[in-house]
Parts: structure tokens; sequence; C-alpha cells
């Protein structure tokens, strides 16, 4: 892991990150615009130093005259000043840490700030959201669906907010997968207050990230801002509950949608108390009725297996001398003139090998439960949900089958010609 803040960027990245702080406080130029010259350009840097290019990136060349004016120096100048002594990873479009999913979306950030494990930005990544004043019932739900899930080896986000948000975060820090908090503020601002013990419980166990400025408190706006990149980071969003139509909640419920993600509630079956108003609106919307976590891991198996078959190797720590390169980006030419020539962009470092004699992944109850039968014989999925039920045990053919899956993913059983599954000695 590199280091905090400045002092974890080298030369280029310092002028990269002083180069995404003008797009981002360039007047006039929104996150969609900023997301589209990242996408044309590769990097903020070539961006800002060829404003004649915009219209090529889909940017009206009006929205670059600020930009030539240098009108965003001032309001950038607090933020890389803010960065110095900031205990946070800086994360940059051009940085391989920067999740994939994420950059999925159209006005997905140039820069956010992280505290904590970055390999959780590896993902995969699953988000169970709900009302703050939500029932009990929702409660011990978020509970143990974000538990199952993190024991599974899943990322389980949310966002440190009251309710559903912080049980799930507390269930999920128990497991392998573990947990994202995204926050409405700065990375370095513990928001609610209330909160402080988990926050500093997430920043050591956990990963703490934020768009916003370091130092800066959630003003209007900001949870809808925030919420787009809870569910921009996940596979699929839980929804646990979703008290009306107008709710916070359901408003990452909707820009899930917007953004292809998988929409969740609990099945009828799963929750013990009445379905409220907006969690009906999204059934009726098309939202999927799960009975538990082995569900949600059933269906986005096949996003499950490759994610977690291809999870990178942390990158190498390495620890530069901080120096100020916010003079390194030039004073930006008028419309028209030339722009200076951008420097030949460094390729992303290759993941290292996993190594051969790595632990045997972590397993839940439920996957020693069934891996117990298939060490002794093969056996077809019907008969291994037989021989389960017959131990005592409560099991559904969707558990058997998500189990089997994530079994299958940690490499601890495979699946024969003839349909039977056994255990991987």
């Amino acid at each position: 892991m590199t280091g905090p803040g400045l002092a974890g960027l080298d030369e280029d990245e310092r002028r990269e990150y002083w180069a995404a702080l003008a797009l981002r406080r360039t007047p006039g130029l929104g996150s969609r615009s900023a997301c589209l010259l990242l996408r044309h350009f590769g990097s903020a840097y070539e961006a800002v130093t060829h404003p004649t290019l915009w219209p090529g990136a889909g940017v009206p060349s009006h929205k670059a005259e600020a930009l030539v004016r240098n009108d965003w120096r001032a309001a950038a100048r607090p933020e890389w000043e803010a960065a110095r002594s900031l205990d946070a990873s800086i994360i940059l479009w051009t940085d391989p840490r920067y999740p994939a999913l994420l950059k999925e979306l159209p006005d997905a950030p140039a820069l956010f700030y992280a505290k904590g494990d970055l390999s959780l930005l590896e993902g995969p990544c699953v988000a169970v959201v709900g009302s703050r004043n939500c029932s009990g019932a929702a409660l011990d739900l978020a509970a143990l669906m974000a538990g199952e899930l993190s024991r599974a080896g899943v990322t389980v986000v949310s966002g440190l907010a009251f309710g559903v948000d912080g049980y799930a975060h507390r269930a999920a820090l128990s497991g392998p997968g573990r947990t994202i908090a995204v926050m409405p503020g700065g990375v370095d601002m513990i928001f609610p207050a209330r909160h402080r013990e988990l926050y500093l419980r997430m920043a050591e166990r956990g990963l703490i990230v934020s768009e916003m400025p370091p130092g800066s408190t959630p003003g209007p706006g900001a949870f809808p801002v925030r919420n787009r990149i809870i569910s921009g980071l996940s596979l699929g969003v839980l929804m646990v509950e979703a008290a009306h139509v107008a709710s916070g909640s359901l408003i990452t419920a909707r820009l899930a949608a917007e953004q292809g993600r998988n929409v969740y509630v609990p099945s009828p079956d799963a929750f013990r108390g009445p379905y409220r108003e907006g969690t009906r609106k999204l059934l009726l919307e098309g939202a999927r009725p799960v009975f538990r976590a082995a569900d949600i891991l059933a269906d986005l198996f096949p996003h499950l297996k490759h994610s977690l078959q291809e999870k990178q190797a942390s990158l190498p720590e390495k620890a530069l001398p901080e120096a100020d390169c916010s003079e390194h980006l030039p004073d930006l030419c008028p419309a028209g003139a030339s722009a200076p020539a951008p420097e030949q962009a460094r390729a992303p470092e290759k993941p290292s090998p996993r190594p051969a004699d790595d632990p045997a992944p972590a397993m839940t109850e439920e996957e020693a439960y069934l891996l117990s039968f298939l060490r002794e014989q093969p056996l077809l999925q019907d008969d291994l949900l037989y021989a389960a039920q017959d131990g005592g045990r409560e099991w559904t053919s969707a558990g058997v089958s998500a189990t089997l899956m994530i079994l299958e993913v940690k490499k601890l059983v495979r699946r024969l010609s003839d349909g039977r599954y056994e255990a991987v000695s």
C-alpha cells in the first residue's frame, strides 16, 4: 500500500492529481462532462493540456474557456494543501486500483480518497442499504444478509448512516469480505459523529472512501451524489427496507437500476414485518425478491466467479519524498494556440501471480457442512440437498446451489462430467 496523501504519489501522479482538481474545479464543467474527457483522453492531464480538442470528446468548446483562463486554480489550491497532511490514499483515474465497475458510470469521479484496506477495492462488492428509521426486522435482516455475504468473500458497501447501514457494516466486519463505507463528506470527517467507534474500526479493518475534498462536511445534495458511488462500486444492491417513495435509500436503488445493477429486496417469507411503501414500489418496478444472501450469490455467480478468480495482488509499497508539483501543470493556453505535448503514459503494473502455497480460503459454516458430505463421496446436487436436510438443517435448493458455486470459486469442489460434485483434495 502506498503512503497517505501527496506523500503516496510520485511526480507524474501529483501532476495527474493537480489536473484532476482542475477538471473538478472548472466552473460550468460537471462530472459527466469531466468523465467524457477522461474517457476520451485517458487522463486528466492530457485532457487539460488539450482544451482545443474537447469538442472531439463531446464537450462544447465554450466549457474550456474557464479552464484556459485558470479560473479553477484558487478553488483547487485548498484541496491540494489539505492532501499534504491527509491520512488517506488518493485514487486517480489512471490508478490501476480504480475499480472497473465504478469507471462504468457516466459521471464517475476523476479521483477519490480512500482510508483503510485498499485491497477491498478489488471487489466483488454488494451494497446493503435501507431506511435510517427502519424497523427491528429490517435491522436484523440487514445484519444477517451482510454477515452471510462477507463470510462468502463478498465486500459489503454502505453509507455509515444510522439504521441499516450501521448494522450492515458491523456484521460484515467479522467476515473475510469485510466492508466499505462511502462518506457524504470528506474521508477524514466522521459522519454521523455518533458512529465514531464504527468509523475507527472500519479505518483499521475495512475501507472508507469519498470523492469529496478532505475536511468537507456534507452539504445540500451530498447524499444522492454519494449514493451513486455506493451503487457504482457494487454488482448489486440489496434494499432491506425503503420507508417511502422519496427516501434516500430508494434513490440508491433507482441509481443502481439506471447503472445496470441488480436490485434485490427481501421476499415476504424472509421479512418478518409489514412491507413499507418504498419496498413495495421497488417490487412493482422489478426488484428481485430474495430469501437469504445465498439467493444473491446464486444470481450474481457469473460476475462473482470472475471477480474472485481475477482478484489482483496488492501493489508494492513505495516510499517517495513529497514534492510540490502543483505548478508543473502550465498556465493553459488560450483557445486556438498549441497545447504542450503530453508525456508518454505509463503502463499499469501487472498483478503478481497468486502463490501456489496460499492457505486454503476461509469457509462459512454452511460451506464446511456441505463439503463434509462431498469428502465422503461425489454427489448430485439433489442428493446433496437430501443429505443436508436429513442432517437436521433447513436447506433450500437455491441455498445448496449458491453454496456449491462459492465452493467451486474457492476451488474446494469441482463438478464432474456426470453432474456430480466432489471435494478437491
